[in-house]
Parts: C-alpha cells; structure tokens; sequence
C-alpha cells in the first residue's frame, strides 16, 4: 500500500508539471501591474500536435490582441484520459477563472469537473454528441462542410469515385467526420472505403489496404491519424494517390490538398468568447458555440510534383503553396 501511494503521488506531481505555467498563483482576477485586471486561465490539452498546438496559441494570441492581461497554466494530458481527469479537477479546485480545453477527451473531464467555472473549448467536431453542452461551456467546434471538400476533390480529379478514410473508430469526433463523409459522398455519386483502427500499429496495414482499394484518401481530424500522417501520405504518394486532408497540418505532413478550417482561428475565437465572458461579463450559456468557415486551399507543392498532376486554373489561383 504504501509502494502504491508513492506511485500515485508521483504520478499527480508529473502531470501537474507538465506543460508551462505563466504567472503567479494568487487569488483570481488579480491586479496587474498597470492596474487593469489580471485573469487566471487554466488550459488543458489531451495531446500535442499541430492542430490542437495552433488552437492553444491562437487562444492566447486573442488575449494578447485585445490588450487582456492573463496568465496561462499550460498543461498536456499527454494522450491520457486519466491526466485529464486530474488536470480538471486540480484547474476547479485552484479556482482558475475560466478553463480552455483542446480536443474532447480534455473538455469531458473539465465540463464534469465543474458546473461553475467556464470552460470554453476547441477542435470538438459534435459538442452535443460528447455531452458537454451545459450553462457553464461554450465555444468553437472544428465540425466541416465535408461535401464542400469532396467537390473540391472531384474537381482536380473527376475520376475519384472510391474514396478511402482512415480513422480511430473509439474516438467520437472521427466517428461523426466519416457518417457525414459517406452522406455527402453519396450526394455526389461518390462510395466511401473505411478503415478503422484503435492504435498506431495497426496504421501500417490499413493504409496499405486502403491505398490498394481506393481511388483517393481522406484524411479527417483524428488525433491518433494526426500522429503519424505523413506515413500515410508517403505511402499513398507513392502509388499515386491523392491524399485530401481535413485540415493544413495534414498538407506539410504531406497530403496534397486541403480546404479546412484554421486550427489557429477557431483557438483565437475561442479566446473572443473568453474575453466576453471574463471581461465583459457575459455567462456561457449567452454565447452559443460555433463552427468555422472552411479556410483557403493549401496545396504540397512536392506531393504536386510527385504526383504529376496539372491544377486547373481556378484551384491553382486560390491556392497557397507550401513545401
């Protein structure tokens, strides 16, 4: 018993370490230094990668804009839904003054952590579907208008009629992206070859597989699929497959073609909504939650020339090119 209290213990001192932590530790809503107000905010992120790193950092750079003094308890569960339970919790019992939680599996822990203190969240494609829609928690769904994205597709490449997803079937926000893939894919005479996975070695064989099967790949928002896009996108390059990603971090890892929403905007409206509710006193339950416009056409510049496609004119007029 005592050997497991230990472990315990030095599990809580490692996740509450993690991440940075700006600022001191007094009593909410303190004065800064210039005599404005100076507001807590604890923000909980269930792992790092670019997308949901781009969320945290438009989420401060609001506050930054909008001349809002705030310090920012930065933590990272690290993939672990346990961590986030632990940073939730810790967040309400230290009386932060709002939470910002990236990503689903750190918004459930924090909306049941607390019916009090406002959480606003990001990157969560169907809040209603996670359950965490209540008085205290608004803020900024990734949800996109994925038959917007196929057309796109069919555009470049008119003969795509299967198009292949690869996703992690115990994570909810893939789930809901591919119901609405395979409905918009059937509006547009289009079929959807779905490959699911709960973990990162069975990635290798399912792209295989899927490469092999369909016409073009789609890659939706999955933090699991996030971690390891650019073996996907070598492997669908590499048999001269266009690889469609939901968002522009799939692009430098590799896919073509994106027309996605900016992970760094949805962060910053996030950070709107905070400052509403922070400053300007308004309660959660008075801002509903919004999804995004999808953002400017991103396209690889090397996946382009490895693929030897010609853009027609009006993608290649609207499009932003990165290697």
């Amino acid at each position: 018993m005592k050997r497991l209290l230990i472990l315990v213990s030095a599990l809580a001192f490692m996740v509450l370490s993690c991440g940075n932590s700006n600022g001191s530790k007094g009593g909410n809503g303190t004065e800064s230094g210039n005599g404005s107000k100076k507001y807590r905010i604890g923000i909980t992120q269930i792992a790092s990668h670019p997308a949901l790193d781009s969320a945290r950092e438009g989420f401060k750079d609001a506050f930054k804009e909008a001349g809002v003094t705030a310090d920012f308890d930065e933590k990272n569960a690290n993939g672990e839904t346990a961590n986030a339970n632990l940073i939730a919790n810790n967040f309400v019992g230290s009386k932060e003054d709002l939470i910002y939680a990236i990503a689903t599996n750190a918004a459930q822990p924090a909306a049941q952590a607390t019916n009090d203190v406002p959480v606003v969240f990001a990157a969560i494609t169907d809040p209603e579907s996670a359950g965490i829609l209540k008085n205290n928690v608004t803020g900024v769904s990734d949800r996109m208008d994925v038959k917007q994205q196929l057309e796109l597709l069919k555009k470049l490449s008119p003969n795509v009629k299967k198009v292949g997803v690869i996703y992690n079937s115990s994570e909810q926000n893939s789930k809901i992206q591919v119901e609405d893939l395979k409905k918009a894919a059937k509006e547009l005479g289009m079929s959807i070859v779905e490959k699911s996975i709960v973990q990162a070695n069975e990635i290798p064989q399912a792209a295989d597989n899927l490469v092999r099967e369909a016409d073009a790949v789609y890659l939706p928002t999955d933090n699991l699929v996030a971690s390891v896009v650019s073996l996907i996108t070598d492997k669908a390059t590499a048999a001269k497959k266009i690889v469609f990603g939901a968002e522009a971090a799939h692009v430098k890892g590799g896919a073509l073609i994106t027309q996605g929403v900016s992970y760094y905007e949805i962060g910053k409206e996030a950070g709107k909504m905070a400052i509403d509710i922070l400053k300007n006193g308004k309660k959660p339950s008075e801002i509903k939650f919004k999804t995004m416009p999808l953002n400017e056409i991103v396209i690889n510049e090397k996946t382009l020339a490895a693929l030897g496609i010609s853009l027609p004119e009006d993608i290649k007029s609207k499009a932003k090119m990165v290697q």
